[in-house]
């Protein structure tokens, strides 16, 4: 990730549901984009750090949500509550199958409530889990906001391994190359398919050599004399 936020005209955005805090304690790369909460927040190369619109009211409703999550769900074992400031995750791997059933149940109900009283709140499934968020933010409508600020002549590469990165794979132009990282057979609409961040790894190195290659690479005519 270094490398690639060091290469001429690469730009480099870490897109997640995570909260941007969470990503950089574990990733904490100068010069790229950090895309947190599915979009909610994004913070620029330069450290600017952008709030998306529209969220205040989905902010304002968490701690209701919260609270009943965890009177209905808080006693259960495996089951975590998350709170990422714009987002509410319910998390379940680790959750008897009765239970995170329940879990889903719940956070559908609760969402359901919210959204007839007029808040925009969405639920999203993950991998197992569940979240409440602002209704108008996914990773494809920031990803594509992020690459129609670069101007034209970009070709865009996201790679994802979540339900979510659906959103993104769905709304980037043609042309753009989408990677699903899944078992084989994974419904999807990215363009291809590897089975492991492995995979990923040396997608990425081929990238960087090609790149290096090019670059190293002189000019028609200074090869010519």
């Amino acid at each position: 990730m270094q490398r690639l936020a060091l290469a001429p005209r690469t730009r480099v955005a870490l897109v997640s549901g995570r909260p941007i805090g969470e990503l950089r304690r574990f990733l904490d790369v100068p010069g790229i984009y950090y895309v947190g909460v599915h979009g909610a927040e994004v913070r620029c190369p330069t450290g600017e750090l952008r709030i998306a619109h529209g969220t205040d009211r989905v902010r304002a409703a968490l701690p209701e949500i919260r609270r009943h999550l965890q009177q209905t769900l808080g006693a259960r074992r495996g089951i975590m509550i998350e709170d990422k400031g714009v987002a509410l995750a319910c998390h379940y791997r680790l959750a008897a199958p009765i239970d995170a059933m329940t879990a889903r149940r719940v956070a559908a109900a609760l969402a359901e409530e919210h959204r007839r009283r007029g808040i925009p709140i969405a639920l999203v499934f993950g991998h197992e889990v569940a979240e409440l968020r602002p209704a108008h933010v996914n990773k494809g409508r920031t990803t594509c906001a992020l690459l129609a600020a670069q101007g034209a002549g970009v070709l865009p590469v996201y790679i994802g391994d979540d339900q979510t990165d659906e959103d993104a794979f769905a709304l980037l132009p043609p042309g753009t190359i989408t990677i699903r990282v899944a078992p084989p057979n994974t419904m999807t609409r990215a363009c291809y398919q590897v089975r492991e961040p492995s995979d990923v790894h040396r997608f990425l190195r081929h990238v960087l050599e090609s790149r290096a290659a090019h670059i190293a690479r002189p000019p028609a005519d200074a090869a010519a004399t």
